[in-house]
């Protein structure tokens, strides 16, 4: 979180950057700051803020996990309820993708791409193989 220098008010930092799209004030005492005046709260509120127990981000699909907020990034790296969580496709063709992509994955398709991408790069390899043989013939 940020802290206004003079007034030393500590606000949220996306809280403040919408206050400040609105006017270059502080919320609390309306003294002049803009966003280039603001720094770092000091370490001891960082840790303090660090202990706070916050729900998971992803409690609007489904999880009901309340974490310290130092912990957040990697319980949501491995939140199950995670809608971007890297998922593997089960039906066949092992593509990783994000979870709220698998609903409308096609495998057919994908594969599909595979091939396609694997015969463009076998014709890429053998115009070099016959380019190679051709410069062996020549010298």
């Amino acid at each position: 979180p940020p802290q206004a220098p003079h007034c030393e008010h500590a606000f949220c930092n996306a809280c403040i950057t919408q206050w400040f799209s609105q006017q270059q004030t502080c919320p609390v005492d309306r003294s002049v700051v803009t966003v280039a005046h603001l720094r770092p709260v000091p370490r001891i509120m960082r840790n303090m803020l660090s202990k706070l127990q916050i729900t998971c981000d992803n409690a609007v699909f489904g999880c009901t996990a309340v974490v310290r907020l130092d912990n957040l990034m990697s319980h949501l790296n491995d939140c199950e309820h995670n809608p971007k969580r890297p998922v593997t496709c089960e039906q066949g063709c092992g593509l990783e993708m994000p979870k709220d992509e698998l609903p409308s994955h096609n495998c057919i398709k994908h594969l599909r791409s595979v091939v396609q991408q694997q015969q463009t790069r076998i014709a890429e390899l053998e115009k070099t193989s016959a380019e190679h043989k051709h410069q062996l013939a020549e010298q």
